[in-house]
């Protein structure tokens, strides 16, 4: 049988079960769930309302006029201010405020996910054959963030598109604030802008996330993440004591008609993807600040699996080696930088555990590759991200240098219905995860250095938040461009090629580069040799390291260019990659191709180079000044330097710069000339650019 209709079949059986009484169809939620506490408010109203009159009426004006101030203290300033959740109290609450509660607007965790929320009531409506949804994009100031955003609301009938007010939980934030009390004196205007943002669910993307406030960033998120397992959790276990109170009353005929949908598929909601075991050692200490658990268990094996391994030394970690590298180096690979891991954080009243299993996690911190490796090593077993409600993507530049391939398997699997019940209680699932509507609930936030098209790509084609989404706007100034970082003098030319489509793009790329490219280089006697070839795809270069094997033994002294060459790429072993540069350097080969990710993880600095080619720009913008420095690099730049060695200095206007480029390139380009001029490169007619 057909897993999904053999999961179907188990939802009509459950539905529709002998003895089970039908749930009133004219009734809302609310009324659904406060019905009995209504009845048994009313038996003692007459009391109630004596002890309200016997009160000071001093008090009570008093107490009336608190309220008041605390309600306007609170919309008048910027300050976070806590939710406290009244789910599963309201068995407590007179027909007054019961009324009182079903006329407030709700915060934005019930309209979100409420099972009677605005939100579900919109996703609810759709037919089943809508699998996407359209958007209306608009732009927008948000304080303490260096850029503007665009805002993108779903184009859907009857559906108010308002953001709903979200605050973190008040334990939660009343531990958020006494670590930011320690650390920063307060809250930073940085942190309360993420948390308004985050608490309204919608989708966020910052391609703009700068070193110096990552740490931020990771706090906020933190917070927001354990706000959301503390709601979650708390709203099931306050239903729990209900059904357990009508059982025990034995009232099984109301708690039949309870609609407590309050429940996934599967415990884990929150899904926190990261590149190495450094990063996730940041992240758990975060969590744990969080969690409000006085208690972590597994927390030595923690520190000794995500640690540094027994014996092993962080070259980083010395001042001497550290002033050599970029900080953005030190800080992705300073530590343990193994990427391949996954781990399951439970959270209960009292204590955190590390290492619980994926079933009985709330949380589910793992690399892309860890994750993809445990899901095929179970058989392809993917059920515990059905019911994932938040997703977080932390240095996403850093995942798309390792295999942005893994990243798309994890999101592909995410929030599908389960091939096995796992002893779901389906009364209690919410309606979207039975309509395999959960990937227009989940909300997702990606974080990243700098914007790239794969980014891009999946903020546009895979977020469908039905709360919307925001993503910030990067506009470079000609001052912040990447060109400016070069030195004086330095012969930049850009060339531009059409492609018709993205598709098309790669075969065109690799016919301009091998027919005019190379044959412009090998004309000249300064770019035919000492010329630095940078290829950002490793597909790219496995092509174009094949044609010029193929060139060369097919090549005729004479008649034919001489296109010797050496390569480097990420898969090279050190023997290799001195045996390249010793090449290049001394003159033996004419070219040296290099991949964008070896400079990623080695950061080297080339001597020997003369001329750089560019077959398609650097995705790390900061990479394209790197390597145009590398003509400049003296022996007292590489370690241990001879005493009695000399270089020569090199002359900029001897050094030269070759770029290939399509429209396919905007994203990349803007940062490295600037937001206008990459404007005017992309939509004028002239084809071939050149600066100094």
């Amino acid at each position: 049988m057909d897993p999904t209709l053999k999961l179907l079949t188990l939802i009509n059986v459950s539905a529709a079960r002998p003895g089970k009484r039908q749930r009133a169809s004219n009734l809302t939620h609310y009324d659904k769930i406060t019905r009995k506490a209504v009845a048994a408010q009313q038996a003692t109203a007459s009391t109630s309302t004596a002890a309200s009159a016997s009160a000071s009426p001093s008090k009570r004006s008093k107490a009336a006029s608190t309220s008041s101030a605390s309600s306007s203290q609170a919309q008048g300033t910027d300050e976070l201010v806590g939710e406290v959740s009244d789910d599963g109290d309201d068995h407590e609450a007179s027909p007054a405020v019961t009324k009182h509660k079903q006329a407030k607007q709700p915060v934005a965790f019930d309209a979100h996910f409420g099972s009677d929320g605005p939100h579900a009531k919109a996703i609810a409506k759709l037919p089943e054959s809508v699998k996407s949804l359209s958007w209306t994009s608009s732009r927008s100031a948000l304080p303490s963030l260096p850029t503007n955003t665009a805002v993108s609301r779903p184009d859907l009938p009857d559906f108010d598109t308002q953001a709903y007010p979200g605050q973190p939980q008040v334990k939660v934030l009343d531990a958020f604030n006494a670590y930011a009390a320690k650390k920063y004196s307060e809250p930073t205007p940085l942190h309360k802008a993420l948390a308004t943002t985050l608490g309204s669910y919608t989708d966020f993307c910052d391609a703009n996330v700068a070193l110096r406030d990552r740490q931020q960033y990771r706090e906020a998120l933190a917070m927001h993440a354990m706000s959301h397992v503390a709601k979650t959790r708390r709203r099931v276990l306050k239903n729990n004591e209900r059904l357990a109170k009508l059982a025990a009353a034995a009232t099984s005929t109301d708690a039949d008609e309870l609609d407590l949908r309050d429940q996934g598929f599967t415990r884990p909601k929150v899904l926190i993807l990261l590149p190495f075991r450094n990063s996730a050692l940041q992240w758990v200490d975060l969590v744990t600040k969080f969690s409000l658990c006085a208690q972590v268990d597994n927390k030595a094996r923690f520190a000794k699996e995500f640690n540094l391994p027994p014996g092993a030394v962080d070259k980083l970690a010395d001042p001497a080696v550290a002033s050599k590298y970029p900080e953005d180096h030190i800080a992705n690979f300073a530590g343990n930088i193994d990427d391949s891991f996954k781990l399951g954080l439970k959270v209960t009243r009292k204590s955190l555990k590390l290492f619980s299993g994926f079933y009985d996690s709330d949380v589910i911190i793992a690399s892309p590759l860890g994750l993809r490796l445990g899901i095929e090593k179970d058989r392809g077993d993917s059920d515990f991200l059905s019911s994932i409600e938040m997703l977080i993507v932390d240095q996403t530049d850093v995942i798309s240098m390792q295999n942005w391939d893994h990243l798309e398997f994890v999101l592909e699997r995410l929030n599908h219905i389960p091939r096995q019940s796992r002893d779901t209680d389906f009364s209690r699932v919410k309606q979207w995860y039975l309509d395999n509507r959960a990937p227009m609930m989940r909300q997702s936030i990606l974080l990243s250095a700098h914007d790239f098209p794969a980014l891009r790509s999946v903020y546009n084609h895979t977020l469908t938040n039905v709360a919307g989404k925001v993503r910030t706007l990067s506009h470079t100034s000609e001052a912040q461009a990447q060109m400016t970082r070069v030195v004086s003098g330095v012969r930049q030319t850009f060339t531009r090629f059409e492609a018709a489509n993205v598709h098309a793009e790669p075969d065109l790329r690799f016919q301009h580069f091998t027919t005019k490219t190379l044959a412009q280089l090998s004309k000249s006697a300064v770019s035919s040799s000492h010329t630095l070839i940078v290829v950002p795809s490793y597909f790219d270069f496995v092509r174009l390291d094949d044609f010029l094997r193929a060139h060369n033994e097919q090549r005729r002294s004479g008649e034919t260019a001489n296109l010797s060459y050496t390569s480097i790429s990420e898969y090279s072993t050190p023997k290799d990659i001195r045996r390249a540069r010793e090449a290049f350097f001394s003159g033996k080969k004419r070219f040296l191709l290099l991949t964008e990710r070896a400079h990623f993880y080695r950061r080297f600095k080339l001597r020997g180079v003369k001329t750089v080619v560019f077959y398609q720009l650097p995705q790390n913008p900061s990479f394209f000044a790197e390597f145009l420095e590398f003509p400049f690099i003296t022996k007292r730049d590489l370690a241990k330097p001879s005493d009695d060695d000399e270089d020569d200095e090199t002359d900029p206007n001897d050094v030269a710069a070759y770029v290939v480029y399509s429209r396919y390139d905007l994203i990349a380009l803007e940062h490295v000339v600037g937001s206008q001029q990459a404007a005017n490169m992309i939509s004028q007619d002239k084809a071939t650019w050149k600066f100094v």
